[in-house]
């Protein structure tokens, strides 16, 4: 027991310094983990040691497992409806029927084969929720449209290993038994949910030790019960997180449970490089090298051409196809099942963890770069769109015409803001390419447009000669860019509201022209609903406020060196009037987007008094 404590420090300190290196070399942290299992197996052959901490992985499993469960949430089926069904069942049948006719041709027998095509099938849930989080993409078009596509697929996969405990029965009834045994365990989930567990998390909340500990006896109390109705211990662990998901406390229980399960999920990578192995035959290497050819350009143009087709836009379509060019862990665990089984032998289940960890370390470049990736490649994918719906949205685009409001982004910037829009009095359009939204949006009777920001022909064609006033939800700075300088050239003296993830980018905005940012951190729509009752009366109150937040938003930036910078804003302020105002209109800002330009950089090349304060300076 010492020795294998030993040794699992010493693990430890490689996946640290390793991780460290990952970081500082700016590569995804999982590569850390995975080069750490494999530069440590060279040092453990074999023995008790190996045992446990393969035995650990496995347990990285189950809370994998549970943490998806924990994780489910049926409300984004009900938001993406029926396209990401059909699309995400006709990509898997796509991935299915290629996969197994290419290891057919390769020599793999009927059953092989059968494994091997079910690998393909799934995209990695772990990694790719994870890479959404830290970008901060989660409620992004192609990120709704990512996880509503990645719950499907663990809805098929958990339905697989359900038909695999049937496949282990010999006799009819045996097999008859299987899903009534299934029935009995959700039966027995939804009665302890009710009845049972619901009370207990209300004693246990108020006492943060116990919610964590209740919470770990109901993951292990189903991971018990599964094995006895003839179904394997994950699948009794991704119940017991759907089961805690149905309740109230289900945030409170991810909140302390996290840490515990970001460790064994850590563990189950780093065992998945534990496991790699290169003692491989011709006839294996042909089909590792084939699959990544199918992984990385078949996948994803599949995945794109199905997206396009049920009318999702170029940029939205490309994304989430990069985003979803890997294997899944999912794909070891019905292989690991079906090698305990005796289906398949312990080299199919080699294959599987080196297509895995090879495509999940791959793909984490693909999705950090897949922005810079897009922007390379559009002008190739513009070829592709015209035979999609280019044509259809640019005659589309060319016939609303006479609109003084464009809000590109309903939903994404709240009602309360949309209303005081409408309240203007002027002819309003939505352009929108959420096919979700757009449902909503004919239900309120909102004139929309369904286009893409991303789409040069959609915004070639749509009429903005009239708009008086343009509002941006989109976070990505380059469509925000793209939208400034289309409405600058179409329309001069239009007032243009976009919005920023970021201070950087909400500078950036403001030098690219933007007449007021939405910093979501700093600024809610509720400040800029009162924003536009202010423009509609004096134009003055948004040149202040437009003053006030920039010089805070320097303040900002400053800080971050180290040095603080504050303009005057009383001697900008006595610097303007109202007849100046009517004085500037009528020399050359001709509205009052031109009028905050001209301000702002007047102001800027005033010698204006200026306070610095740095570290042990006054």
């Amino acid at each position: 027991m010492q020795s294998f404590i030993q040794d699992f420090g010493v693990l430890f300190l490689v996946i640290v310094a390793i991780s460290f290196l990952a970081k500082l070399l700016k590569q995804p942290i999982i590569i850390g983990y995975i080069l750490s299992g494999f530069i440590f197996s060279f040092f453990i052959v074999g023995g008790s040691t190996e045992e446990q901490i393969l035995l650990m992985a496995e347990l990285g499993i189950t809370f994998l497992l549970f943490l998806m469960g924990l994780e489910f949430d049926f409300n984004n089926l009900k938001y993406l409806g029926k396209d990401i069904f059909i699309s995400t069942a006709i990509q898997s049948v796509i991935f299915f029927v290629v996969a197994f006719v290419l290891a057919s041709l390769l020599g793999f027998t009927f059953t092989q084969s059968i494994y091997l095509a079910i690998i393909f099938m799934f995209s990695s849930t772990l990694l790719v929720a994870k890479w959404l989080e830290d970008k901060k993409e989660t409620s992004t078009l192609h990120g709704k449209i990512i996880l509503g596509i990645l719950i499907v697929q663990d809805l098929f996969a958990i339905l697989i290993l359900t038909v695999m405990n049937l496949l282990q029965e010999t006799n009819a009834l045996g097999i008859l038994f299987v899903p009534l045994k299934g029935l009995l365990l959700l039966l027995i989930a939804l009665i302890f949910v009710k009845y049972i567990l619901n009370h207990l998390l209300k004693i246990a909340y108020r006492y943060p030790e116990l919610l964590f500990v209740l919470s770990l006896g109901v993951c292990f109390l189903f991971v018990w019960i599964s094995p006895l109705l003839g179904y394997s211990t994950t699948i009794g662990a991704f119940i017991a997180g759907v089961a805690l998901a149905n309740t109230e406390y289900k945030n409170d229980v991810l909140g302390r449970l996290k840490p515990l399960i970001i460790f064994f999920n850590l563990l189950f990578f780093v065992g998945l490089g534990f496991q790699i192995t290169t003692n491989f035959n011709l006839q294996i290497i042909s089909l590792i090298v084939l699959f990544f050819v199918l992984c990385f350009i078949i996948k994803p143009a599949a995945i794109y051409l199905t997206l396009k087709q049920r009318g999702y836009d170029l940029k939205t379509s490309f994304l989430v196809a990069v985003n979803l060019s890997q294997f899944s862990e999912f794909g070891i665990i019905i292989i690991s099942a079906g090698v305990a089984s005796g289906f398949v032998g312990a080299e199919i289940g080699a294959v599987a963890i080196i297509l895995v960890v090879v495509s999940l370390l791959i793909s984490s470049y693909f999705i950090k770069y897949d922005h810079q990736l897009f922007r390379y490649l559009q002008k190739y994918l513009q070829k592709i769109d015209h035979f999609f719906s280019s044509k259809e949205e640019t005659n589309l685009a060319s016939s609303m015409v006479g609109y003084q409001i464009i809000f590109f982004g309903y939903y994404d910037l709240g009602k309360e803001f949309f209303t005081k829009l409408e309240g203007l009095g002027k002819k309003i359009l939505v352009v929108e390419n959420d096919r979700a939204n757009i449902r909503l949006l004919k239900q309120e009777g909102i004139p929309y447009l369904y286009g893409s920001v991303s789409n040069p022909y959609f915004l070639d064609h749509l009429d903005l000669h009239e708009a008086e006033i343009v509002v941006s939800s989109a976070i990505n700075i380059d469509e925000s860019k793209t939208i400034i300088r289309t409405v600058k050239e179409k329309s001069p003296k239009a007032l243009i509201i976009v919005t920023a993830k970021s201070l950087k980018s909400s500078l950036e905005l403001y030098d690219a022209g933007a007449d007021y940012v939405i910093y979501p951190s700093y600024l809610n729509e509720q400040n800029v609903s009162v924003l536009l009752e202010d423009y509609t009366s004096d134009v003055n109150k948004i040149i202040t406020k437009k003053i006030n937040d920039l010089t805070t938003l320097k303040m900002r930036q400053e800080r971050l060196k180290d040095t603080e910078t504050m303009f005057n804003i009383n001697d900008f302020m006595k610097s303007i009037s109202i007849k100046d105002t009517v004085q500037k209109v009528q020399k050359g800002a001709h509205s009052a987007s031109g009028l905050l330009h001209l301000d702002v950089l007047n102001f800027t090349k005033k010698k204006v008094p200026v306070i610095l304060k740095k570290k042990g300076k006054k």
